[in-house]
């Protein structure tokens, strides 16, 4: 029964890394300087060419990083058979941050299973050109962990840092490290998710972009699996599918196997997300959609 328990606790703890990549993994050391270079290398190791789609990646000029304004994605979230929770993704208007423009991106995650409830909310404020992360609040209820903090990326200094959220009824977690060094153009948990739409997602090729803001969690390995056809109940979708991997993560650890399904366009609308737990199957799909994405 302990293990049982033990086990339920996990997976819940995988689903709500859907909403936070940072596992317990999280509280050890960060002693490495990440890499400040260029941001994305091909395949072969060299350095992919800014232009087009793929120059939002190295810092140059690009198409929109991020969905318009307005843009409002509802997806259904299963663990094996069992329907788990369900989450919204939106993007609000514009403001200065730091006297930077940046955009509200929310992702909301509430349901449960198991016996054990989910009610995650984090709210990052994303600049589009490049796509990095200014700040993020995020208001965590994963069972019986209650945590809240802002997380502040400077890049001009190089470092994150958290502090307790504003008006918030929880503190940061005593074991989470309270400023680490990050890499140019970091991007959070996420920002993270828009990482395609910066990318040409050429047939097998590989993309390394040591971009995360967490020094251990760098690269992010992306590579190009398939091309197919894809039906959720918000329709059917043309959909490449990429292999994900986050070093020191829960969800895009290495063992998870986790793949990424977005839309063959320029959009790149994250459809549907897999990936493996100790009860099974973990799977993301969309239910429906409104705004531009």
């Amino acid at each position: 029964m302990r293990r049982s328990r033990r086990a339920q606790a996990s997976a819940l703890a995988l689903v709500g890394g859907l909403a936070m990549l940072w596992s317990a993994s999280a509280a050890a050391a960060q002693s490495a300087e990440p890499e400040r270079g260029p941001g994305v290398s091909n395949s072969a190791g060299a350095e992919a060419t800014p232009s087009g789609a793929a120059a939002a990646a190295s810092g140059g000029a690009a198409a929109p990083a991020l969905p318009p304004s307005g843009t409002r994605l509802e997806y259904g979230l299963s663990l094996g058979p069992i329907h788990a929770a369900h989450a919204t993704l939106s993007v609000g208007e514009a403001r200065e941050v730091g006297g930077v423009e940046a955009f509200p991106v929310t992702l909301q995650i509430e349901g449960g299973a198991l016996f054990l409830t989910l009610d995650d909310s984090l709210v990052s404020w994303i600049a589009a050109a490049p796509l990095r992360t200014l700040r993020s609040d995020r208001n965590l209820h994963e069972g019986p962990h209650k945590e809240a903090y802002r997380l502040e990326l400077d890049g001009g200094e190089g470092h994150y840092s958290i502090v307790p959220l504003p008006g918030a009824e929880y503190e940061p977690a005593s074991d989470r490290p309270k400023s680490g060094p990050i890499p140019q153009n970091a991007v959070d948990d996420v920002a993270v998710l828009f990482l395609p739409r910066t990318l040409p997602l050429d047939p097998g090729a590989d993309y390394v972009i040591p971009r995360f803001f967490r020094a251990n969690s760098n690269p992010v390995h992306i590579h190009v699996a398939e091309r197919r056809e894809m039906r959720t109940p918000a329709g059917r979708f043309q959909v490449v599918g990429l292999d994900v991997v986050i070093p020191e993560t829960g969800l895009f650890a290495e063992k998870r196997h986790a793949r990424v399904y977005v839309t063959d366009d320029p959009a790149r609308t994250l459809v549907q997300l897999t990936a493996d737990t100790v009860l099974g199957k973990l799977r993301l799909y969309l239910t429906g959609e409104g705004g531009g994405a």
